[in-house]
């Protein structure tokens, strides 16, 4: 089992203080719930296949298969995945990122269901914008081609798998690039406010082509 570098906060990072009223709409608990990020600054640069689990402290992470429009898997780019320093993701600073080449999908499935998750991520578009995106939420994923800016405002998740959650998604064009780059933050919005073991219990996000992603937020 390979391990990924992690901190600690017991403050909420700044990107989930933004959606504080939707999170205290939800939760009359949130202002004592524990943020956990993860930075992978101890990535190992090589080895990752489809198929590996990632242990973590609070959860784990499972490398899938990107899929098609019809299902057809694609094949990883020989390239994996690899630790990245000069990454365009505001905030970065010092640390290296996730660098997904394409064809993993990353399911990360916390211990317990969290509140709300945040993550920065970069996207490479190309000259034609036709990367294919796979993204899920609480068993229920959207495959398509285009950016991530596509999943802005909508919710997914099953009633049994901890409930709706909503997403958004902030990404700002860089000039003379085909790089955008932004923040996704998921937050836990069942349609019964009063279900039981409601929360997000799994996201997973995958790309056909250059994507990466760093300081993925987990709060309880």
């Amino acid at each position: 089992m390979k391990s990924i570098n992690q901190k600690q906060s017991t403050s909420m990072s700044p990107k989930v203080a933004v959606i504080g009223a939707l999170v205290l709409a939800l939760s009359g608990a949130v202002s004592h719930a524990e943020t956990y990020c993860y930075d992978f600054s101890n990535f190992a640069s090589t080895g990752y296949e489809v198929g590996d689990t990632i242990s973590t402290a609070h959860g784990d992470i499972n490398l899938l298969e990107v899929f098609d429009e019809n299902l057809n898997p694609m094949l990883p780019n020989p390239s994996g995945l690899t630790s990245h320093n000069n990454v365009p993701i505001p905030g970065q600073g010092e640390n290296p990122s996730l660098f997904n080449h394409g064809g993993f999908t990353i399911q990360v499935v916390p211990n317990s269901p969290m509140l709300a998750v945040t993550l920065k991520f970069a996207e490479n578009t190309g000259a034609t914008d036709q990367q294919l995106w796979n993204f899920g939420v609480n068993n229920e994923r959207q495959i398509w081609r285009g950016q991530l800016s596509t999943l802005d405002g909508q919710s997914l998740g099953e009633p049994t798998y901890g409930g709706r959650v909503r997403i958004a998604v902030g990404g700002v064009q860089m000039p003379d690039s085909y790089w955008v780059r932004g923040m996704v933050t998921l937050a836990s919005d069942p349609v019964n406010p009063l279900l039981p073991n409601r929360g997000i219990e799994r996201f997973s996000f995958g790309r056909s082509s250059q994507l990466i992603v760093d300081d993925v937020c987990m709060t309880e």
